[in-house]
């Protein structure tokens, strides 16, 4: 695939992340409300600061061949399946207990991860051992594609 490809396609994740950042007034909703799972504390998402890292990284021509590229594209991929989720489902939606999962899972904390799921279906009243939280855990990786 030739680079003026590879840069069209980042050009449209990043306006897919343009499409699907929170407002200021979703974050300040997130941030209010005690039901949600995790924080929002950020005025950016990570996903749209890393969507526009290497968008124009390619349009600048600052890789080193077709290895980075390579790279490139898996990560623009996974923020790709990640945005389109949450214009599926919504912030506050994204943000709940998958969407905390997912976050950790990106961050390398499966076990954090696995802990975290199966300690929200107890506080729910909910019965969940071991194994089945690490099986839901590893579904939700292949889901979203993390490694």
């Amino acid at each position: 695939m030739k680079t003026n490809e590879v840069e069209k396609r980042l050009k449209m994740l990043v306006k897919l992340c343009i499409d699907t950042e929170p407002t200021l007034d979703e974050i300040k909703r997130m941030r209010d409300d005690e039901d949600q799972v995790a924080g929002v504390d950020e005025l950016f998402t990570q996903d749209m600061i890393q969507a526009r890292k290497i968008y124009n990284k390619v349009r600048d021509g600052d890789f080193d061949g077709s290895v980075e590229i390579t790279g490139i594209m898996n990560q623009a991929n996974k923020i790709w399946k990640q945005r389109n989720h949450i214009k599926k489902v919504g912030w506050k939606d994204f943000y709940s207990v998958e969407g905390t999962v997912v976050d950790l899972l990106r961050q390398h904390q499966k076990i954090n991860a696995i802990k975290f799921y199966r300690q929200s279906k107890i506080d729910k009243g909910e019965e969940c051992g071991l194994r089945e939280a690490k099986e839901h855990i590893d579904a939700l990786m292949i889901k979203h594609a993390i490694n």
